[in-house]
Order: structure tokens, then sequence, then C-alpha cells
């Protein structure tokens, strides 16, 4: 029901910003509808799955995975929006390492720690991305040097909703606080656990273990 009219807004501000070519303050205003209602999409699919997975519904479709190959890939498609900021991404993945797992879904486990990282990174910043094994466990870290999580903060990251003060990060604002709880999700249907350490205008450090 959410989906459907969510759907037809962003169809149509498209349309209309690829074909009445609108100009000015019209063509702003078409740009603001289609940036939100994009957003608001994309939450509908988060409380979706947080649902599905709450009901027990979501089936993981695994198969073998190369991790290494699989962050790489991500990496690279995420400095775009990296360089925005000035923000560089540094990976360091052992090469060849898989695991069975569903893709789609280790995708947007990853996509969500780096997007974390660059919203609550510092302008000209770093993120640190890395990938080890050995023998049976895989370990891997998303590292920022960003503007860190407050000691009493940390366990509510993992809580639906939950945003750090929007004050510190501008760029923050309309962050849905659905993407640790689903990272987290990822994770341990997966078998793993994942962690945080921050410490206040220094940085933050996701670590996951397969």
């Amino acid at each position: 029901e959410l989906r459907t009219p969510s759907s037809v807004i962003v169809t149509q501000a498209e349309y209309a910003l690829r074909y009445d070519n609108p100009s000015g303050e019209l063509k702003e205003r078409l740009q603001v509808i289609l940036s939100q209602s994009k957003k608001m999409s994309g939450m509908i699919s988060q409380l979706l799955m947080l649902a599905r997975a709450d009901q027990g519904r979501v089936k993981l479709q695994k198969e073998k995975i190369n991790l290494s190959e699989l962050l790489e890939i991500i990496a690279e498609e995420e400095q775009e929006r990296a360089k925005k900021r000035q923000i560089q991404l540094h990976t360091d993945c052992q090469p060849e390492i898989c695991m069975m797992g569903d893709e789609t879904m280790l995708m947007r486990c990853f996509i969500n720690l780096i997007e974390n990282a660059i919203v609550y990174g510092k302008d000209e910043g770093n993120i640190w991305i890395g990938l080890t094994k050995e023998e049976n466990r895989i370990s891997g870290y998303v590292r920022d040097d960003g503007i860190g999580i407050s000691k009493e903060n940390l366990p509510r990251i993992w809580e639906r909703f939950y945003q750090v003060d929007t004050s510190r990060s501008p760029s923050s604002e309309g962050n849905s606080g659905l993407g640790l709880p689903m990272v987290k999700w990822i994770v341990e249907t997966h078998g793993g656990e994942i962690t945080v350490e921050s410490c206040l205008d220094k940085g933050t450090i996701f670590s996951f273990h397969f």
C-alpha cells in the first residue's frame, strides 16, 4: 500500500524533469520532491524487510560468494559519494576470501556500513575497509575518523529509528535510522557477529566476523 504511491511520485517527478524541461524554481522543487520520495521509498523497503525478518519470512538465497571481490566492488562504487565530502576510501582486503551467503543481503550490509561511515565521517577524512581470514574465521572492519559516538549512546545504534545528534553531522539529515539494525540482522542471520567501538571526535570502527 505504501510502495505504490511512493513509486508513482518518483516516476512522475522523473518524467516531469526529463520531458517537461522545467527551469528555475520549478526545477528545484521537482528535484527536492524526487530526492525525498526516493528516500521515502528506500525507508519503506527497509521497513518491509525488517517486518518480514521479524516474522521469519525472509529466506536467504545462499551461494558461494567471493567476499573480497564484493567488498572491493562496493568500495569502488561508493568512491563517488565519498568524493563529495573529499573523503578517501582505503581498502586492505585479503584476496579470494569466500563464504556461503546471500549476495544481495551481504551487499546491502556492506553498503550500509560504508555509507554510514561517509555520513558520519568528516570532510577530507578517511575510511578504512579491511577483510582477513584465519583458518575458518573471516574478520572484517569499516573504520572512519569522523564524529564518533558517545559511550552511553553506543548500545542504542542498533535500535530502529535511532539517530545520532544531527547537529553534529548535518549530512545525516534524512537518515532513517534503519540501516544499522538491518546490518546487525544480516550479519547474525549469516551466523556472524558485529561489534562497534567509538570515541567522540576521533572515529568509529565496526568489526564483523563470520
